[in-house]
């Protein structure tokens, strides 16, 4: 890996600036899937769980390729990386749900809304859309969304920007769900749960993905 990783820096934009302006173009797509394996890594660490012996030994076997193969490798690592990550975070909290039902079992509009709670509270982008759609109301002449995302997030924070508005769209895709009492997909909480620590490229793919499952399961049940 590249001799620093995102844990030296202060924060991650410190991190983008510094593979941007210090490691030449070719580099810097190898530079940004190692950081993104690291912030993988460090979510098993938080948790106090082992990281895979699988993944770290294919990750060695990664570092001694040439390019562009090992970029390559590393990015499918990741996507297996993630996909470990997502099968445990759900295996925890279904470890839970099943305790909770033993009790009183919970609708899928109770379930959604639990996700829509959790997203308010812990992933700010989407908070910000909220703070927003509960000060426009029904006031046709409130600041236009766009406009108060520059406002907030800065006029060149146009990754911010995009990640924002589309947690404008989960949210209304969610409601659509919670509103008919319709089940979420099968681990669609766990990746919602990731959203907002992702960052660069990855951050929109997974997005855009789990808009897209939505978009699909609502377009399936309209056509029932």
């Amino acid at each position: 890996m590249n001799d620093k990783t995102p844990s030296a820096f202060h924060n991650h934009d410190e991190w983008l600036s510094y593979v941007r302006e210090k490691i030449p173009a070719t580099g810097q797509p190898y530079a940004f899937a190692c950081g993104r394996t690291e912030l993988f890594r460090s979510f098993y660490a938080i948790r106090e769980q082992t990281f895979p012996t699988e993944f770290a030994l294919e990750l060695e076997r990664i570092q001694a390729l040439r390019e562009p193969e090992r970029t390559s490798k590393l990015e499918s690592l990741n996507q297996r990386i993630l996909s470990g990550l997502t099968k445990f975070l759900f295996d925890k909290a279904q470890a839970k749900v099943i305790v909770a039902d033993a009790i009183m079992p919970m609708s899928p509009a109770k379930q959604v809304q639990h996700l829509l709670n959790h997203l308010i509270e812990k992933n700010p982008y989407f908070a910000l859309w909220t703070v927003f759609k509960s000060g426009i109301g029904g006031n046709s002449d409130a600041q236009g969304w766009e406009d108060y995302l520059r406002e907030e997030l800065g006029p060149d924070s146009e990754d911010d920007i995009a990640f924002t508005s589309a947690m404008a769209e989960l949210d209304k895709l969610l409601l659509h769900f919670h509103e008919r009492n319709l089940p979420l997909p099968k681990y669609f909480f766990e990746r919602c749960w990731f959203l907002h620590h992702l960052r660069g490229p990855e951050r929109m793919l997974q997005t855009r993905a789990l808009l897209n499952t939505l978009t699909a399961e609502t377009e399936s049940c309209a056509s029932a």
